[in-house]
């Protein structure tokens, strides 16, 4: 995206020109981009990322309301993914990284994870996510056409979050045993 000075010869632009270019403002900046008509396939493929971001946004938003610290913790994980994130990257970009990764590796490698861990794990991780405070939400999930489909429970998308902080360097890997907040 291309940061303009005086756009069209005026101080302030915002808005379409001639079908090809956008004015607008980002972070207080004036800028212009293509014109992008997006389009909404509704594919599996699509639908599989789009969950992947809802569940990284559920993580986002639990990092950012709570202020409980993991057990031997003096920071947040909000605070410790701030001291972490690479100079230039926010905090929240960064957690969304390690729970998507590149081609969805991470949220995959998560996701086979969780698989393989027994039903007494995955009870005991629902538990733990239910603790929280504020507690570890079920996140929406959707199915090829856009239709809605079983939700994600709270354990499991708390087993992702727990493995996008691992990828981030802030974390353990998760176990059965998840981890304790207070």
């Amino acid at each position: 995206m291309a940061k303009v000075t005086g756009p069209l010869f005026s101080m302030d632009a915002s808005g379409g020109f001639g079908g090809a270019l956008v004015f607008g403002k980002w972070k207080g900046r004036n800028t212009v981009h293509k014109l992008v008509t997006p389009s909404n396939p509704n594919s599996t493929e699509q639908e599989v990322s789009r969950n992947a971001v809802r569940v990284a946004g559920a993580g986002q938003h639990w990092a950012n309301m709570t202020t409980l610290k993991r057990s031997g913790e003096t920071l947040t994980d909000k605070g410790e993914l701030i001291t972490l994130a690479p100079s230039g990257q926010a905090w929240n970009g960064f957690l969304v990284k390690g729970i998507i990764g590149a081609g969805q590796t991470n949220y995959d490698a998560a996701t086979t994870a969780w698989n393989a861990l027994g039903s007494t794990p995955k009870a005991a991780w629902v538990t733990a996510a239910g603790a929280l405070t504020p507690a570890f939400p079920a996140v929406a999930q959707t199915m090829a056409g856009g239709g809605t489909t079983t939700p994600m429970g709270a354990g499991e998308a708390y087993y992702h979050y727990q493995y996008g902080l691992y990828v981030a360097g802030v974390a353990p890997i998760p176990t059965a045993t998840p981890p304790t907040y207070a």
